[in-house]
């Protein structure tokens, strides 16, 4: 099958990726991949076709989306590297020196290394989910096709997206102060009330439980 021998292609120059350029070659070899496929599942629909020619071109947009996903993941982990190196410009860094500063040494920015500031958020977030649940994206799809839903690119960013909340409401209720107990509200409840009372009324209460 044509779509499968795409989807082979994509998935052998990612293992064989060895820079960010042969990388993004691979992340945009799986891209075509999935898009052939969504287009025959599209005219397979249309000429009716049979429920298993369907669900094998579901199962190759998946694999394609999950190669694409990992070239992702890489891209992510090569451009924040490049940016530690100093290789790649930073948000904070100005273009100015980049641009009218003679001699010195141009560093590239998001654009000369083919990508936009939209891709690498997007890479950061499905590389942080992956991080936090391995196999989160090869999990999605896999439910995906088990309901016979169409893998798409769209459900793939909702279940990363999905993800990503979770991670943030658990780690906000890790760091969320400790329930407070029956004695810490009565003890801070008393303390109140002490603070509050004369000089003769703390004597007198000393006076009574002593």
């Amino acid at each position: 099958m044509a779509l499968t021998a795409l989807v082979d292609r994509a998935s052998k120059a990612l293992a064989g990726a060895r820079s960010a350029a042969e990388v993004l070659e691979a992340r945009d070899m799986a891209s075509v991949a999935y898009d052939a496929a969504k287009k025959a599942a599209r005219l397979g629909k249309a000429k009716r076709a049979h429920d298993d020619l369907i669900s094998a071109v579901y199962r190759t947009q998946a694999d394609a989306l999950e190669i694409e996903a990992q070239a992702k993941r890489r891209l992510a982990d090569e451009y924040d590297a490049a940016q530690e190196r100093g290789e790649v410009a930073k948000r904070s860094d100005g273009t100015a020196i980049r641009d009218h500063v003679p001699g010195e040494n141009k560093v590239a920015t998001v654009a000369d290394v083919g990508m936009s500031r939209k891709d690498i958020h997007e890479a950061r977030i499905i590389r942080d989910a992956e991080k936090e649940n391995p196999g989160i994206i090869r999990q999605a799809l896999d439910k995906m096709l088990e309901s016979g839903e169409e893998p798409t690119k769209a459900e793939v960013r909702r279940a990363v997206l999905k993800a990503s909340k979770r991670k943030k409401h658990t780690r906000g209720a890790r760091f969320s102060a400790p329930q407070e107990s029956q004695h810490d509200r009565d003890l801070r409840a008393l303390l109140g009330v002490w603070e509050s009372s004369c000089e003769s009324a703390r004597s007198a209460f000393l006076e009574t439980v002593s």
